[in-house]
């Protein structure tokens, strides 16, 4: 007998968690809050983001993502990995997850880890992860609507093998004819408070110049938002930040401030500290084929890491999002564990 099954790739972050079907893409960021913020009312509020997410599990009540009314340089958000992939992780995926069950759907999901951690971590986050989720949805006048999260299935990955994947994979999950299957290439995945490496020789893992980094694009965040405080006493808000550096100003207290110059420095300091990491790394992988960037930091940092980074350099795009690179070839890979099509076999 047939059972609706729905594959979903999901993507952990220090800054960011996301999910992906195949038909629709979440972004959040990876906040919980015990109170909320109002939901965003701004017309250029970015489509992918979730808003709404207000939710109760195991007898508790939570906000998520830009609801959560805490504060992104608060100690309260996790910086290590411990924490971010023991309950509050949980909660954070559970909460993408909310968003694509219909009717308790089973889920089958690829989720990546930190490369570095990946060994260690993977087992104990797929036993807290497996079954059933009792869960519900809270309106604002206070009552619940049940949204229970069943994962049926669930394989871990080391980050960015998504990326990867999404390169020697079709759609549905099968190998196509790509060049990097047959070359040694880096990837390199500038996350929000991390960078993973891995180097896959001819479609082979290679751990010993794989690696997980602790600098991110947190790190120039950071000091712009230092820079700005000194200069107008006010924190900016992770939202208003991101806008910032998308466009090289920002409004505070109805003044206007540019942030060209200190996104340069803040930047380029960040990118000669990432790149002396990664040539240690790599600095007996003499035969590098391609390195790729790819990572929602990967983005503003690529002007200014690639001409310091061994081989030839070039930067992963993306449609939609390039935040998303992972969890659509996670997707890819739980179509190649589990089946071409969202729809598998009970026992499959």
């Amino acid at each position: 007998m047939k059972s609706r099954i729905k594959l979903v790739g999901v993507d952990l972050g220090f800054g960011f968690t996301k999910g992906f079907d195949g038909q629709r893409a979440v972004i959040m960021p990876s906040i919980l809050a015990e109170n909320g913020r109002p939901p965003a009312t701004s017309p250029v509020a970015h489509p992918l983001i979730e808003e709404d997410l207000h939710l109760a599990f195991e007898d508790a009540t939570f906000y998520a993502g830009n609801r959560a009314d805490c504060d992104w340089l608060s100690p309260q958000v996790p910086r290590q990995a411990e924490r971010l992939f023991g309950d509050y992780g949980r909660r954070l995926v559970l909460a993408v997850l909310a968003t694509y069950t219909e009717m308790e759907t089973p889920l089958m999901v690829v989720i990546g880890l930190p490369v570095s951690h990946y060994q260690r971590l993977k087992d104990a986050f797929e036993a807290r992860l497996i079954g059933y989720h009792p869960m519900a949805w809270l309106r604002p006048d206070g009552s619940r609507i049940p949204q229970n999260v069943h994962i049926r299935k669930i394989r871990t990955v080391p980050h960015p093998m998504g990326t990867y994947s999404g390169l020697i994979m079709n759609a549905e999950g099968r190998m196509r004819a790509d060049k990097f299957k047959d070359q040694k290439t880096i990837v390199v995945d500038i996350g929000f408070r991390t960078t993973n490496v891995i180097t896959m020789d001819r479609m082979r893992f290679s751990n010993r110049y794989s690696g997980t980094i602790a600098l991110g694009i947190s790190r120039g965040f950071e000091q712009i938002a230092h820079k700005l405080k000194a200069e107008t006493g006010r924190s900016p808000s992770f939202d208003q930040l991101y806008q910032a550096v998308r466009l090289g100003s920002i409004h505070i207290d109805g003044q206007h401030y540019k942030i060209e110059r200190v996104r340069r420095e803040a930047f380029s300091r960040l990118a000669e500290q990432l790149a002396d990491n990664i040539g240690y790394l790599l600095s007996a992988a003499w035969d590098i084929d391609s390195l790729l960037l790819t990572g929602g930091g990967s983005r503003d940092l690529a002007e200014y890491i690639g001409p310091l980074l061994p081989g030839e350099v070039s930067q992963i795009e993306n449609e939609q999002d390039v935040r998303l690179n992972n969890v659509q070839g996670q997707l890819r890979l739980a179509r190649s564990f589990w089946g071409a099509s969202g729809f598998c076999e009970q026992g499959g």
